[in-house]
């Protein structure tokens, strides 16, 4: 066969194989069209990317893949890291005459365990919050799912009407029916300072007051608000606690005061506990006739039984809101909604959320050091079932 017929072949084939993989043979010396360069261009992106999706198998001893965490996650790795830090100054705090500090911590953890997860609203024992280590271990394990559940159901209703609620040209003056350890503080803060200039001066609420039945949870709201990122600290003004229990028929006159100045008031995760003796008790007005202070409402319609989520409801100024989050279970909501019937509350949002879970990467290194500390139980990432629900008092 003639070396004129064999070389041709050859060249053809070797010119349909660089064709095939993207190339083109161009002649020595030839200036590259438009076209040439984009396609080039687009080839060398290909391979860099081909490089770096194959990184696990060529990354160094000790090197890790840069991992892009999202805002939410850095907001709420900050809030634990807080509560870490509480652990380690009250470690050092303890350890200088009690060595059984983290064995009492591992035994009030179990205890709350065991009585959160045995249908709460059922439990006739109640917490006691007075002890500093108690109230470090439900930090840890429950706060930051809650804070994260109040963020997420504003978030849910930022279209619709939560807006109302917290308007952007006003700070609310806000009530926070047991509050505890500042929960429900920092997840509207967590939604108000993403919604503002994170630069902006002013703080995010005119007024804060808790009502919980222990105010020994201002001293661990302090501890947590000096290790807050700066704009918590700048934004959250002073937080005022005052003594409430759900079991009390009447709101203290200094309580009252709080509720009737409120423009939000807050029941979040907070009924529950208290539900399973509000479902059950005595009627307190046999003869049908309601208190005397129930003026200027109607005397013709009976209260049978009367207790504090009635006397919060009877407080609130016309048009103020209140935001209620709780587990579908139990009678909670029953109560509630009696109440609100009552005062003529409007719903103005309702929405039932399964299982809202923490996003991932929230646990720095030193967070889980102090979970391996903690015997392996990890903070509550799941909330289970929970339902929304915003009401308005008609003007």
């Amino acid at each position: 066969m003639s070396y004129w017929i064999i070389f041709p072949v050859i060249a053809v084939a070797v010119g349909l194989i660089i064709k095939t993989y993207g190339q083109e043979s161009r002649p020595a010396g030839r200036i590259a069209t438009k076209k040439e360069n984009v396609r080039d261009k687009k080839m060398i992106h290909r391979a860099r990317y081909r490089e770096m999706s194959s990184c696990d198998s060529v990354m160094p001893v000790g090197w890790a893949p840069l991992r892009i965490i999202d805002s939410e996650s850095i907001e709420l790795r900050d809030i634990f890291d807080a509560i870490v830090e509480i652990y380690r100054q009250k470690t050092e705090k303890f350890y200088q005459y009690d060595f059984s500090h983290e064995y009492q911590l591992l035994g009030r953890l179990r205890n709350i365990i065991s009585i959160y997860h045995g249908g709460l609203w059922e439990q006739t024992d109640r917490i006691d919050f007075s002890d500093e280590r108690t109230r470090w271990v439900y930090m840890y394990r429950y706060m930051l799912r809650h804070v994260h559940l109040v963020f997420y159901a504003c978030e849910l209703t930022a279209n619709e009407e939560i807006r109302r609620i917290c308007p952007g040209y006003r700070a609310p003056n806000v009530c926070m029916i047991g509050g505890g350890p500042g929960t429900d503080v920092l997840g509207l803060s967590m939604f108000l300072l993403k919604q503002r200039n994170p630069l902006s001066p002013y703080p995010l609420f005119a007024g804060i007051n808790v009502l919980d039945r222990c105010t020994a949870w201002a001293d661990s709201w302090e501890s947590l608000r000096r290790h807050l990122p700066e704009k918590y600290r700048r934004g959250i003004p002073e937080v005022r606690y005052h003594e409430f229990d759900y079991l009390e028929n009447r709101l203290p006159w200094t309580c009252r005061e709080v509720v009737r100045e409120a423009d939000i008031v807050t029941m979040i995760k907070s009924m529950s506990p208290a539900a399973a003796w509000l479902n059950s008790k005595e009627r307190v007005f046999t003869n049908r006739i309601r208190p005397y202070d129930i003026q200027p409402y109607d005397r013709s319609t009976p209260i049978l039984e009367w207790h504090s989520v009635y006397d919060i409801m009877l407080h609130m100024r016309d048009g103020a809101y209140l935001f209620y989050i709780d587990n579908k279970t139990g009678p909670q909501r029953e109560i509630l909604m009696g109440a609100a019937r009552e005062f003529k509350f409007e719903i103005i949002f309702h929405r039932v959320l399964h299982g809202v879970s923490l996003p991932t990467d929230v646990f720095s290194p030193d967070a889980r050091e102090v979970i391996g500390a903690m015997g392996g139980y990890e903070p509550c990432s799941c909330t289970g079932t929970n339902e929304v629900i915003i009401l308005c008092k008609s003007e």
